[in-house]
């Protein structure tokens, strides 16, 4: 299993990995932070809640699925980005009458939806109606998100290290692609592997990943100082962005001001 494998699965049980005596599969709590799950409206569709009818795809992106099998076939081995490129190549030189069609098509099934989506408007009550703001919210995070770790990737951030445990869980590797249950139950194999080794074999995993660390904030600090110099604050650290002190307010002046 691959270094990064293994974090995504650590990370997706919210295991919390600590150097010293606690567990390291102990449940981090979800409800810290407001982090508290919600049942969505399509999970309360089975308990009356109307079902949301799904926006139809405009012209473009029902010609790209239109034409992405194809594309596959034709260019083995491409992957998926490469292809949705060749397809915005594809639609880019479509004949201008081709282009109406799909147009057309969409103009009509958008039609038929907004009907009905005003129909489930009417029919939701308060507490759907907040729901709704807070799966918007919720999803506009996770792009923002998304958007900023693909720029700060884009822009070089140096990797965080990994903890002790997860250094000692790489050099366990076990062969790619097994099910979900194997793999938690590898997890689960490490993690009682980890609570039996030696004291000094523990500490040397993370004295490791200590050095590792004070290694990554120099490099971290230096890559901020860059982006500060380049105004990509967007990428920086709140913490570590300097915050210009504000201008002091304009003394009054003339016959009355104060000295």
């Amino acid at each position: 299993m691959q270094l990064n494998s293994l974090i995504k699965l650590f990370n997706s049980t919210r295991w919390l990995v600590s150097t010293g005596q606690t567990s390291p599969f102990a449940v981090v709590s979800t409800q810290s932070r407001g982090l508290h799950r919600t049942a969505s409206l399509s999970d309360a569709a089975s308990k009356g809640t109307p079902e949301r009818p799904k926006r139809p795809a405009n012209a473009y992106i029902r010609y790209m699925q239109s034409i992405r099998s194809a594309l596959s076939s034709a260019n083995p081995g491409t992957s998926p980005a490469d292809i949705s490129k060749l397809a915005a190549l594809k639609w880019q030189a479509l004949d201008v009458s081709e282009k109406a069609k799909h147009e057309e098509v969409y103009k009509r099934e958008l039609a038929v939806w907004l009907q009905k989506n005003a129909k489930y408007l009417s029919q939701l009550t308060d507490a759907d109606k907040e729901q709704l703001k807070h799966e918007r919210q919720q999803k506009a995070e996770d792009k923002a998100k998304r958007v900023h770790r693909r720029m700060v990737k884009q822009l070089g951030r140096p990797k965080r290290p990994v903890n002790g445990f997860l250094r000692f869980s790489a050099q366990n590797k076990s062969k790619a692609g097994l099910p979900r249950e194997e793999r938690m139950q590898l997890m689960k194999d490490l993690g009682q592997k980890w609570r039996n080794l030696p004291a000094s074999e523990k500490e040397r995993y993370n004295r490791e990943a200590k050095e590792d660390l004070v290694r990554y904030e120099k490099e971290m600090k230096l890559w901020e100082d860059k982006m500060l110099s380049t105004n990509n604050t967007d990428a920086v650290r709140r913490k570590n962005i300097l915050i210009a002190p504000s201008k002091a307010k304009k003394q009054p002046t003339g016959p009355g001001a104060r000295p």
